[in-house]
């Protein structure tokens, strides 16, 4: 057995003190129970200090709400089904599982990559990993499930480590989810927030969910060979280094993802001729259906991104890998009868236990916590204690982007955040002479750098079940140890090019500036 085998495979230093810390718990439910059990605990202290802050979205003050009273306690039993039932990420998770399980069960993926990894150029091929992940935040929440799992054996293809390609796939998901080339739903939905805020110092200001398009543009181009060099020069090697993804103790973990001979053969260039032509056709219908009167056209007063295309995303990207891959299935024969598309989709479904059990008390974490107010009052303290600073402007915009970064911890989801910073942060930073425009890019900043490493995000623990199929040893602290470069490098870099862009007087998109 070869050394890297046997070895111990934990880091050292300051990201082996972070991966000891984190795999002293032994699975993500420990995690959600403890959080559970400690909001419950804080809730009643709080409460019993009287601890308030004014919500400046309203004007109103928030308490911290007692959660440990026999009618609450009794609430708690009673929304528990609706909570997990209704816990956005299980069923973005499942309807795309169904699409991938036929994708997979066909052998479209494998031969997918096959065609991918013909490039021999490691550089190259990360450097595309990074900026397609970049640029997934288009595709909303389904690009965590389905993207890292793609990029692993895209990379174990190329003969390179598929916790690596996993890794990268995830971070370039997560830290770069305000990047994009496109204009997407996020933008608009916090574009209108923004200008409600910013009409409290002037009424007359109009905001646009293009208003921060040329900075964000550039930032994806800036993060990728950002997230390139992580992977290639500390991620990877360290894996390794490490013996990680390599150990052949855990072959069999790895055996179903393998893609195995490199070379098409003529039956499998046959079949991905034609699920290309029936993608193109799939994405053509698509089109079509958004012209007027058609199922997704642009509502009324909006457009195609505010309407019914946005929100069908699931199911529309399940059809996306089901119907190419049956397509496939049938040329080269693994897909006889539909029976094996549900076969295909079964099996991949099963792969999902072990997440459908953390969305359970994760579900249940979340709903305490936002009802206990306690993420609410957090967040007006940290935007209260921003604004007494007294940092110069480009600075304080900086540190805005900090702030938001370790809010995000605590509330993941980028509107509810933004519904009570906007409020703060819009007016205080015009008075500082920001604009909306910057205030708004900052805050697309922040949210994104800190999503691998936030403990309540449901996907991290789908990255801790797709690390344990390719090592057994990967547990919650190799995860967030592997992360943390990411989120480093991103803020960092983010930063740099904030700043840069601030001093230099740029647009941050057409017609609008970071200065007043």
């Amino acid at each position: 057995m070869k050394k890297n085998q046997t070895r111990d495979s934990t880091l050292t230093g300051f990201y082996g003190w972070v991966e000891k810390i984190g795999n002293k718990v032994p699975h993500p439910v420990y995690l959600f129970i403890w959080f559970f059990v400690l909001t419950l605990i804080l809730s009643a202290l709080l409460s019993a200090t009287g601890l308030t802050a004014v919500n400046p979205a309203t004007k109103k003050p928030v308490a911290v709400v007692n959660l440990l009273t026999s009618q609450s306690i009794a609430n708690i039993a009673v929304n528990a089904m609706k909570e997990f039932v209704n816990f956005p990420p299980l069923g973005t998770v499942l309807i795309c599982t169904l699409g991938l399980g036929v994708a997979t069960g066909s052998g479209l993926l494998k031969a997918s990559l096959k065609l991918a990894g013909l490039s021999k150029s490691a550089f190259m091929i990360t450097a595309i990993v990074m900026l397609i992940g970049i640029n997934g935040n288009i595709a909303g929440d389904a690009a965590f499930v389905v993207y890292p799992p793609l990029v692993a054996m895209l990379f174990q293809g190329m003969g390179q480590n598929p916790l690596a390609g996993l890794f990268a796939g995830f971070a370039s998901v997560a830290c770069g989810f305000g990047a994009n080339f496109l204009v997407g739903s996020g933008d608009m939905s916090l574009a209108g927030m923004t200008e409600a805020a910013a009409k409290l110092i002037d009424p007359k200001y109009v905001a646009s969910p293009a208003m921060g398009y040329y900075f964000l543009f550039v930032s994806a181009l800036v993060l990728t060979p950002i997230g390139t060099w992580v992977t290639l020069r500390f991620v990877e090697p360290k894996l390794n280094e490490m013996g990680l993804g390599t150990s052949a103790a855990n072959a069999e973990l790895r055996a179903d993802n393998v893609v195995g001979d490199t070379k098409l053969t003529p039956v499998e260039s046959k079949g991905l001729k034609l699920a290309g032509a029936v993608l193109l056709a799939y994405f053509v219908v698509i089109a079509l259906l958004t012209l007027p009167g058609m199922p997704f056209c642009a509502p009324k007063g909006g457009s195609v991104i505010t309407g019914p295309l946005m929100k069908s995303l699931p199911p529309l990207i399940a059809l996306m890998f089901l119907i190419p891959g049956y397509a496939y299935g049938k040329v080269v024969g693994t897909m006889k009868t539909f029976n094996d598309a549900i076969k295909g989709m079964t099996n991949e479904i099963k792969t999902l236990a072990n997440f459908i059990v953390i969305c359970f008390f994760a579900a249940q974490f979340l709903a305490v916590f936002r009802d206990s107010n306690i993420g609410l009052i957090i967040a007006i303290y940290g935007g209260n204690l921003l604004k007494a600073s007294g940092l110069p402007g480009p600075w304080l915009l900086a540190s805005f982007v900090v702030v938001v970064g370790i809010i995000n911890l605590f509330i993941g989801s980028a509107n509810a955040k933004w519904s009570v910073l906007s409020s703060v942060f819009v007016p205080m930073l015009m008075i500082a002479g920001i604009s909306p425009a910057g205030t708004q890019v900052a805050y697309r900043m922040g949210d994104s750098i800190t999503n691998n490493i936030t403990p309540t995000l449901p996907y991290l623990a789908i990255m801790l079940g797709y690390a344990q199929q390719y090592d057994s040893r990967a547990k919650t602290g190799t995860v967030l140890a592997y992360m943390l470069p990411y989120t480093f490098a991103f803020t960092i870099a983010w930063i740099a090019l904030l700043l840069v862009w601030l001093y230099l007087k740029l647009p941050v998109g057409p017609g609008y500036y970071g200065f007043m």
